[in-house]
Order: structure tokens, then C-alpha cells, then sequence
């Protein structure tokens, strides 16, 4: 039986100083999670406009369904500046694009439609009191679901209540090695130099059964619920290095890929490394090209 994933979240254009890509970390990560032979579903919103067009003929020709993707008569599709810098990257986001419109009762006939096994969302789309009401309803529909977060922080868009909102909802987190500490302060919990330690307060205060950690350079790491841990170092990169853009989306879509196979947690945090490091030899957080994925798949 096929494993189905549902996605929720914003999906925008990442405009680049010499391009403009389609982009979104949910959108990300579903074309990944598609292109990895999964069923996937992605809830977001597009604007009565040319880039919404773009998109919903990106997602067809790559022959990802669309079904959930609703167009939002009030804002404009979304829109980021990306200013690439010698450390990485900065984001600049505009407010009031058509993800923050993302309707309830499409949502929750596609939950009816197509029950999922893993639910995945991010923190962007929930920077809105009226999409967080949506989201906490729509999860209703998604009980037996895998809820898997993915903490994004794109300043200034989020809070204190965006944050312990997508903690409470989630069954596995992932976050980076920046944004750990940044939320456990946000949060009002203990500050601490090790970020084992900052992740253990999570687990235990939010009640996560799991978390994976990325820390650049240094790898990544795993912990549960039950005092289990695991690390490992960062993957080679098979070819020069082009940007960092979308190589946390890269990790988090073989993250549920492993959870959906029963992978070890081992196998997840290899393999997720293998896959990040390669996106991070092409422009953008998706690849062109078909091929790219033989490998992986």
C-alpha cells in the first residue's frame, strides 16, 4: 500500500539576483517526498496571477497533484527575496501572500479524501492567529497521522505562540543548530551552551517522541523520548558547492521517507545527511532534473 504524506504550508517564488525559482519549504520538501515515489498531498494557496499559473503547471508537468492547492482571491501568490551572502543566505519575506489564506474546509476534505500517514507542516504559514485556528482544526482530521514539524525561523514572522503551537502539534522535530537555542529563549526555558541539553527540554516539555538536530559542518543528531541518542558527521559533497538553499527541506523530506519505511534512525540521519549535501551542488532547493534523484531512490 502506498504511504501518503500531506503537506501544509506555504509555496512561493524565491526570487535570486539572476532567477526566480518556485520554492517554499513545504513545496520543497513535497516535490522531494514525490520524486521519492511517495503519495503526496500538499494543502497550500497560490494567487489569481501569472506565478500562481507557473506553479500549478510546475506541480503538473513533474506530476504532482495540485487538488489541494487553492487559489486565494484576497493576496498575491508569495513572493522572497533571497540576498545571497559569504555566510549563506538571507530571506526577505513579504506578509499577506496567498499561503496566509489557506481555507479550512478544502483542507479537510482532502484529510477525508486521502487519510494520511504523515502530516507535515512548518512554522512560515502559521505566523497568522486565523491560519493557526485553521491548522489546530484541520489537524483533527489527521489523528492517526505522523506529525512531523519543521521549524523554519524567517524573521520577523515568528513568535512565542507560533512556536509552542507547532511543538505541541508535533510527533518529530526538526530544527537546526541556530534556531534551537533561538526558540528554548523564546520559550522562556533554560539557556544552555549544549544544544543536547536544549533539545532534551524540548522533547520533555513539549512531549516530542523525537527530534533530529542539523548542525551544518558539524552533522547531525537524533534524540527520543527515551533518552536514545545518535550523531553523525556531515556527507561529502560529490561536487563544488553552489548554495545551502533548501538543503534543510532536502534532509526533512528523507526524514519522512525513513519514518514511512521503517528505516533505523541510523539509516534516516545518513541518508538524510547524503541527500542534503547533494542539493547543495545545484541552484536552488530543487533540481531541475529528474536524474538527480536516481541515486536516492
Amino acid at each position: 500500500m502506498q504511504k501518503t504524506v500531506m503537506i501544509m504550508g506555504e509555496v512561493l517564488v524565491d526570487v535570486f539576483p539572476e532567477a526566480t525559482l518556485i520554492g517554499g519549504a513545504p513545496y520543497n520538501v513535497a516535490r522531494h517526498c514525490h520524486a521519492f515515489g511517495l503519495d503526496v498531498h500538499l494543502l497550500t494557496a497560490v494567487g489569481q496571477d501569472a506565478l500562481g499559473a507557473r506553479i500549478l503547471a510546475e506541480m503538473q508537468a513533474m506530476g504532482l497533484s495540485p487538488a489541494g492547492v487553492q487559489t486565494a482571491i484576497e493576496a498575491p501568490t508569495g513572493q522572497v527575496q533571497v540576498h545571497l551572502l559569504p555566510d549563506g543566505h538571507r530571506f526577505e519575506i513579504l506578509d499577506q501572500q496567498a499561503y496566509d489564506h489557506i481555507m479550512l474546509a478544502p483542507m479537510i476534505s482532502q484529510a477525508q479524501q486521502h487519510p494520511p500517514h504523515v502530516v507535515y507542516f512548518g512554522s512560515l504559514a502559521l505566523r497568522h492567529a486565523a491560519m493557526r485556528t485553521r491548522f489546530s482544526e484541520w489537524l483533527q482530521y489527521c489523528s492517526n497521522a505522523t506529525r512531523v514539524c519543521d521549524i523554519n525561523l524567517r524573521a520577523p514572522w515568528f513568535d512565542a505562540e507560533s512556536l509552542r503551537l507547532c511543538l505541541h502539534s508535533a510527533d518529530i522535530l526538526k530544527i537546526n543548530h541556530e534556531e534551537l537555542p533561538t526558540v528554548s529563549q523564546l520559550l522562556g526555558l533554560p539557556a544552555s551552551p549544549d544544544l543536547n541539553a536544549l533539545a532534551r527540554q524540548l522533547l520533555m516539555v513539549f512531549g516530542l517522541s523525537e527530534m533530529f538536530v542539523t548542525c551544518g559542518e558539524e552533522g547531525s543528531f537524533w534524540l527520543d523520548k527515551f533518552g536514545h541518542g545518535l550523531r553523525v558527521p556531515p556527507a561529502r559533497l560529490s561536487a563544488p558547492f553552489v548554495d545551502s538553499v533548501g538543503a534543510g527541506d532536502a534532509y526533512t523530506a528523507v526524514l519522512i521517507r525513513g519514518v514511512l519505511a521503517g528505516w533505523s534512525r541510523q539509516t534516516i540521519l545518513s541518508r538524510a545527511a547524503s541527500f542534503a549535501a547533494e542539493v547543495c551542488t545545484v541552484r536552488g532547493a530543487v533540481p531541475a532534473e529528474a536524474a538527480f534523484y536516481e541515486a536516492f531512490v
